[in-house]
């Protein structure tokens, strides 16, 4: 039995390869299969196992060309190549379904995975990795393993800690004594294939999709998902990881204090709590996406037919109203914000700001207008599915004195959205679009008083008829 302290080296024969793998915990739990990133082996999740071994089975795969794994004969290392090798593995352990979590380029192997065998996947968890990488951190990884291969262990473990002055000296030295193997001449080498080194190598690594492609990837995964994000990485920026998770339907962002890419190793107590969480939410099934609000799916828009709905007079108005006080409350914000000092704006925009579990900082600020306005071209787009939606939003904050106001709203915009079948919307939709107070509370404070205009030609044209008459 592996106890929640221990684990047990074991292999298993996927294709022609033989695949190395570390297990912990014990195999009654739920089966969490863990990918590491480019270079290293299973052994990067080595801390966060012994803190999460007591509730679930933990497996860590050393990818092919990794680790104590075999190296590709023909020198494939391409996307397609890994997850492959996931499904081989998958199968050859016996797992109906288990929770993913990929770091860097085992994030992106993870995503492809999910995408090909979504029923397979019941949770991802994506540690520091998206559709696009910091050009300096990813140069940072490859000038550090093109560096020297043959050195005296205790050289290897100076340079690594260069690298990644967060970890102690005793930690990384315990670290490299997975990554490194000892050659014939009494030094010590990488366990990596020794072709990933070569530029002039025609390994077939990674994958030839665009920038493109990838986001439309990361966009197709309708699986939980948590990105971890290291409040300290060069590889994945904040920019990139908030917009990961408004653009994937069913997403959340994390960030670990004090970590950078590396984020199991450089602080496995955060990760570790944050990835337990996360977890424990999707088995309770009561995890939440970004946004807060439960997305509805485009498929609303679309009777069971498969004809469009056609909007109403309604739906133009609500949409139209939102596009332009949208804007103007942008506006509004950035005015506002410029009269303040710099501290003072990230405060002020985040107790004004209805953006849930979004807080700009000061260099956001000035891009608040062109972000609300791509929010108010998609509800101009989308009509009434948005516009329900910014009405719900309403709903669900504290404006008492606006509350029997936006109780109307709802009832008139929301009149069809109440009649989606609710079975439908357990599947993929596009993410809400969440408006500012300032925009939503305006946009109803028009659509009354344009709703009690029409009320009032409506009387005086009645009244008219029986004058006449």
């Amino acid at each position: 039995m592996v106890t929640a302290t221990s684990y047990q080296e074991k292999t298993a024969s996927v294709g022609s390869l033989t695949l190395n793998y570390q297990e912990w915990g014990e195999s009654t739990g739920p089966a969490v299969l863990m990918l590491h990133g480019f270079g290293v082996s299973g052994h990067m999740f080595d801390e966060f196992a012994e803190r999460a071994a007591g509730k679930f089975r933990l497996i860590a795969l050393d990818q092919r060309g990794h680790g104590d794994s075999d190296w590709s004969e023909d020198g494939d290392y391409s996307r397609e190549a890994f997850v492959s090798d996931v499904e081989g593995f998958r199968q050859a352990l016996g797992l109906d379904s288990f929770i993913l979590v990929g770091h860097s380029m085992g994030g992106l192997n993870a995503v492809a995975y999910t995408a090909q065998h979504p029923s397979r996947v019941r949770a991802l968890v994506l540690v520091d990795v998206g559709p696009e990488s910091a050009r300096e951190g990813v140069e940072n990884i490859v000038r550090f393993t093109r560096g020297p291969d043959m050195l005296e262990f205790d050289e290897f473990v100076e340079m690594a800690h260069r690298f990644n002055p967060r970890r102690s000296l005793e930690n990384i030295r315990d670290r490299m004594r997975h990554r490194l193997k000892e050659a014939e001449n009494g030094k010590w080498t990488w366990k990596f294939d020794s072709r990933f080194r070569d530029k002039e190598s025609s390994l077939r690594i990674g994958s030839e999709q665009s920038n493109d492609e990838t986001w439309q990837l990361f966009r197709s995964i309708a699986t939980p998902t948590l990105l971890v994000r290291g409040a300290e990485s060069d590889v994945l920026t904040q920019e990139i990881a908030e917009r990961v998770v408004r653009e994937m339907p069913n997403a959340r962002l994390v960030l670990v204090p004090g970590a950078g890419h590396s984020v199991p190793g450089d602080n496995p107590d955060d990760f570790t709590a944050a990835v337990r969480e996360f977890i424990e939410e999707v088995q309770q099934g009561q995890f939440t996406p970004e946004s807060g609000i439960e997305p509805l799916p485009l498929e609303a828009l679309v009777e069971s037919n498969g004809h469009h709905r056609r909007p109403g007079m309604l739906t133009f108005i609500a949409a139209g109203a939102a596009a332009v006080l949208a804007i103007g409350g942008a506006t509004y914000l950035v005015r506002r914000n410029r009269q303040q000092s710099k501290e003072r704006k990230a405060r002020t925009a985040l107790a004004r700001s209805r953006q849930v579990a979004h807080v700009p900082t000061t260099a956001e600020l000035e891009a608040t207008r062109e972000r609300m306005t791509e929010l108010a071209a998609d509800l101009a787009l989308l009509g009434r599915h948005r516009a329900a939606e910014a009405v719900q939003a309403l709903r669900e904050t504290d404006l008492s004195p606006a509350r029997k106001q936006v109780g109307r709203v709802s009832r008139l915009v929301g009149k069809r959205a109440r009649k989606i079948d609710r079975k439908k919307l357990k599947k993929r939709g596009d993410s809400a679009a969440t408006f500012s107070r300032v925009g939503a509370l305006l946009l109803a404070n028009l659509m009354l008083k344009g709703m009690k205009n029409a009320t009032t030609q409506t009387k005086k044209r009645r009244k008219g008829r029986r004058w006449r008459s």
